[in-house]
């Protein structure tokens, strides 16, 4: 695990109260902007018995025995349209098809309601900071990982299948079989498209979602290449009892489209201070009495190279 992670944040309320309440927001899954993240398909890999009886099983988690019975029993009626499921392999794959539908369904009533905190190993991704960070303009927070244990970070797998095994559901809800629980876990929370890599997430998941506290300590605020200065200037002000949180303001590379980060001098943003309203600064200037406006004076005498007035 690594030792520090990032956040990326535009600067608004939100993010001022990620540092000053200590605040995280833990995400439902179907709010993230990738519809297929933590939408994992169905690998039928058990015969429809097993699929029926793992189906039972996991509608006893909000029905009674008689109405999780009549569910799959109103399965098998939508089956006959084609056929006798019993003798007809195609009829029994469609009925197979429909249970495992309904797997799913009660999967994501499961799990979907669970709490996702996303965040990332590296501070210096230019494209995390134009996508999650208002374009450069917004902050990126640093938390240190290392106070406590977090037994549900854990990073994302961006070659992992996005399919979660019926056998390993069954394993899980009909043996009681952890390992079987901890790989469908891992499936629906950490299974990501190659194509995501760049972000180089890392994840906590929480049994619900919402504003929760932050459950590591802040070590660094970092500025994008287009953070305004008052809100450095908010932030050194904001942050003068805490010295230990370092400030940095991100920069380019000369050579490259790399992006660095060059530490805040807090001293000079105390010392330039607020900027007073122009008119404030020359109300107390007094003119002399004998000044003449420039548009006023008398047009200056042309010479030649001799002296002589032209």
């Amino acid at each position: 695990m690594p030792d520090k992670l990032y956040k990326y944040r535009p600067f608004h309320i939100n993010s001022l109260r990620s540092v000053i309440q200590a605040e995280v927001f833990y995400a439902k899954p179907k709010t993230f902007n990738d519809p297929l993240d933590c939408d994992p398909t169905i690998e039928i890999d058990v015969s429809r018995s097993h699929l029926e009886n793992l189906l039972y099983r996991m509608l006893l988690r909000t029905r009674t025995e008689k109405e999780a019975e009549g569910d799959i029993s109103q399965l098998r009626y939508y089956s006959t349209e084609y056929g006798d499921y019993r003798k007809d392999e195609t009829v029994e794959g469609y009925l197979k098809t429909i249970v495992a539908n309904k797997i799913k369904d009660e999967l994501d009533n499961e799990l979907g309601n669970e709490g996702v905190l996303a965040l990332s190993s590296t501070w210096a991704s230019a494209l995390m900071w134009s996508h999650y960070a208002d374009e450069h303009k917004g902050i990126c927070i640093e938390y240190d990982t290392r106070d406590q244990d977090h037994p549900r970070l854990a990073p994302v797998n961006y070659r992992a299948p996005r399919a979660v095994k019926t056998s390993d559901l069954w394993l899980w809800k009909a043996k009681g079989d952890n390992l079987a629980r901890q790989r469908v876990f891992d499936t629906y929370f950490y299974s990501k498209s190659s194509e995501w890599k760049y972000e180089k997430e890392w994840r906590d998941v929480s049994n619900k979602s919402g504003v929760r506290g932050v459950p590591f300590r802040i070590t660094a605020i970092l500025f994008g290449l287009r953070c305004d200065p008052s809100i450095i200037t908010s932030f050194v002000r904001l942050l003068s009892d805490h010295p230990k949180i370092k400030l940095w303001q991100m920069l380019p590379k000369d050579d490259s489209f790399a992006l660095r980060r060059e530490q805040v001098d807090r001293e000079e943003v105390q010392r330039a201070g607020i900027r007073e309203p122009s008119f404030l600064l020359f109300k107390d200037l007094v003119w002399d009495e004998d000044f003449e406006r420039v548009d006023e004076l008398e047009p200056a005498e042309d010479f030649d190279p001799e002296g002589n007035v032209i």
